[in-house]
């Protein structure tokens, strides 16, 4: 679907992240019901979940579009994205598992983990080096990358 698109893994994540909150809020509301808003750990979780999954594809859609006009500091917003993708997995995937484990127990927590992992098969980057060279610019630059 994004393979020759730019970010095309990070796009892929995002629709991943999309997925496991999906999940996560269904089996919420399965298990609840109307008891939903007094559940207020579990929607913590949600709301972190949502929070990362609105902001990496936001990221990654400003990249693109970075991308896509050959802006100056397009490849530097494509790293800044990579790695917040990154980031947000890893964030995510804890916020899923916390949520979950609040919600069920015993064989049906293990059916929603291992969906959850089918879901997250989302392979780590080398943030260090992204990291160093987004450091590097900032320097060089005397500031703000984005402005």
């Amino acid at each position: 679907m994004f393979d020759d698109a730019p970010l095309a893994a990070e796009r892929g994540a995002v629709e991943a992240f999309k997925k496991a909150a999906l999940m996560v809020l269904g089996l919420a509301m399965q298990t609840y019901r109307e008891k939903l808003a007094d559940e207020q750990e579990v929607l913590m979780h949600l709301a972190d979940m949502l929070i990362d999954v609105f902001s990496a594809d936001s990221a990654v859609l400003r990249a693109q579009a970075a991308l896509g006009r050959r802006v100056t500091q397009a490849d530097l917003q494509g790293d800044a994205a990579r790695v917040f993708v990154n980031d947000a997995a890893l964030r995510i995937d804890a916020s899923a598992r916390q949520a979950l484990a609040a919600m069920a127990d015993g064989d049906t927590l293990r059916m929603m983990l291992a969906a959850l992992r089918r879901l997250m098969k989302i392979a780590p980057i080398n943030t260090v080096a992204l990291r160093r060279r987004l450091a590097d610019e900032t320097v060089a630059r005397g500031g703000c990358l984005f402005a």
